[in-house]
């Protein structure tokens, strides 16, 4: 039986990544460390994602509709097929960018990188298994935002074009999460003379690791 962690009952990778994290949680707790829990919860993570991403998205729309009041978001059926499939495609490439940058930054680089689904959700995500500094993780937590939402609905503001405005917005939203992530992240002050940053193996965010 798989064990069940926060609602969940945890696949074999998250097992094995859980596994891992707590031998580097011991390594870095004999080196001096402390633990300290910076992941969000589910429903606070869902509320706060629509609280940080929706002022986002205003701009854009604000600027769509005055250089194009008449501009129409009417869709036909093959356009709406179209669009979910590029939305879909666009989730993938979101966590995509993600490994990417991580990867950069991470000793191992794509070694350190992995790739799930959490079907329960109906969710694919990404992690890094090596710590990072809180500026690498950020980077890569809100890069797949800039490229697939800002940019395209910045873009999509300016020429009038309402399936990318849409698309762009879209992705925004989905970014919220991450954007949520960032906040727990950043409102992390330490006054520890070193701190190293770890995705959590199984649940949203980060932990940090501090020593005095």
């Amino acid at each position: 039986m798989r064990e069940k962690e926060r609602g969940r009952a945890l696949s074999p990778a998250e097992q094995r990544r859980k596994a891992r994290f707590e031998r580097q949680k011991a390594e870095l707790e004999a080196q001096g460390y402390v633990m300290r829990d910076l992941t969000v919860g589910l429903v606070y993570a869902n509320v706060m994602a629509l609280v940080l991403a929706l002022p986002v998205c205003a701009p854009f729309v604000a600027v769509f509709l005055w250089r194009a009041p008449d501009g129409a978001f009417r869709m036909s059926m093959a356009g709406l097929v179209l669009f979910l499939a590029l939305y879909a495609a666009m989730i993938c490439a979101h966590e995509l960018i993600h490994g990417a940058v991580w990867a950069v930054f991470a000793p191992s680089h794509w070694r350190a990188v992995e790739f799930g689904f959490i079907k329960e959700y109906l969710t694919p995500y990404c992690t890094c298994g090596e710590p990072l500094e809180k500026w690498q993780y950020v980077v890569g937590a809100l890069m797949p935002t800039v490229l697939l939402g800002l940019l395209p609905a910045g873009a999509a503001a300016v020429t009038g074009s309402a399936p990318l405005l849409l698309l762009g917005l879209a992705l925004i939203l989905g970014g919220g999460g991450d954007m949520t992530i960032v906040l727990a992240l950043l409102r992390h002050r330490s006054a520890a003379r070193a701190t190293v940053y770890l995705d959590h193996p199984y649940a949203a965010g980060v932990v940090a690791f501090e020593r005095t």
